[in-house]
């Protein structure tokens, strides 16, 4: 195999391993060049090409080739069926092998993928604050989500029923709470939200699952490919518009929620409430991620996080359910609602 010209003196020894079993691994495919890309976290990765066509190698060591390359290489063949038309792509696996452990310099087994490039690069930590783009990635959800579930379900994907998700969210508002760390208001605004039987009554869709800052490619105009597609499942179509939402300014958002309301009309009436919830809800999760890690500061940090944005949402809440006292109002106590929902005898309830 041969190399870029000046590459040869500063060749990344891994990287080189990588390129020569990816040499090795399709029969059609006789590859003379490589160049090392970014990891992008998904280990090393190097771009090879045999002059007629280009291919990406990626070597995982914490991959579980079953449940992660598999599925995506399921997942993949599910997207060819579900989305002929759609106007986005998706990674096409077109081989895997997994490398002992002792080939890499590594603990355990790696796992070699070859897949096609994506176009476009993933969006990053720079917001979309452009309304074509916002618009473009709320039309590929609305694609996404539009489709039969059933193929889904047949492959062995996870089907997650609504009121089991329900429940799940309850359960961690419950662990949250035993933490001490989240504020009296914003644990009672969560509760009473995610408690009303209305947000639920919707039909679960496919969802891609995994939307970040790099599973998202883009171009300056629109969304070209959606990587990450191993955990595709039929669950809350507000899973993946919560996930997105974090990757759109602000000014964005409202153009990103209407444009997936116009085009996927029949979607539930809830699904945007749901989705901000959810949103909301991300800043718990960093607190019970950090509190299942043991990590003081991390726990430190996310109880900031929530009680600043426990003073945002209720900044213009002044009102409390009696005259506040000198000694009170010097303490700083949080207020309390004033305009809770109405009750719903059908609410769940936690055990």
């Amino acid at each position: 195999m041969g190399f870029p010209d000046g590459r040869l003196g500063s060749v990344n020894t891994k990287a080189l391993k990588l390129a020569a079993v990816a040499a090795t691994m399709l029969d059609d495919f006789a590859p003379t060049t490589w160049i090392p890309l970014p990891s992008r976290g998904m280990g090393i990765r190097v771009l090879i090409d045999d002059g007629q066509q280009q291919l990406v190698a990626t070597a995982q060591t914490q991959l579980d080739r079953a449940a992660d390359s598999g599925s995506a290489a399921e997942a993949g063949r599910i997207y060819e069926a579900m989305y002929p038309h759609a106007d986005f792509t998706w990674p096409h696996l077109r081989a895997i092998t997994e490398v002992e452990a002792e080939f890499f310099d590594t603990g355990s087994p790696t796992t070699v993928t070859l897949v096609e490039p994506l176009p476009g690069a993933p969006v990053g930590d720079q917001p979309i604050a452009d309304i074509a783009r916002a618009s473009s990635l709320a039309q590929s959800l609305a694609t996404l989500h539009s489709a039969d579930p059933e193929p889904i379900a047949d492959a062995g994907f996870p089907v997650e029923d609504p009121s089991r998700f329900q429940f799940q969210i309850l359960e961690r508002l419950d662990q949250a709470a035993g933490t001490g760390r989240v504020p009296a208001d914003l644990l009672q605004h969560w509760e009473e939200e995610f408690e009303k039987v209305a947000l639920w009554h919707f039909l679960a869709t496919p969802i891609h699952g995994s939307i970040d800052e790099s599973s998202v490619y883009t171009d300056q105009e629109r969304v070209l490919a959606l990587s990450e597609i191993g955990r595709l499942r039929v669950s809350d179509p507000a899973i993946d518009l919560a996930a997105a939402s974090a990757l759109i300014d602000p000014s964005a958002l409202p153009t990103f929620f209407s444009e997936y309301r116009n085009s996927r009309p029949r979607a539930d009436e809830h699904v945007i409430k749901r989705a901000e919830l959810l949103a909301e809800f991300a800043v718990l999760d960093w607190l019970l991620e950090a509190v299942d890690s043991g990590d003081e500061e991390a726990i430190a940090d996310a109880g900031d996080l929530l009680t600043s944005f426990n003073d945002v949402l209720f900044a213009g809440d002044t009102t409390t359910q009696s005259e506040p006292t000198a000694a009170a109002s010097d303490a700083e106590e949080p207020s309390v609602l004033d305009d809770a929902p109405d009750e719903d005898d059908d609410s769940p309830r936690r055990p």
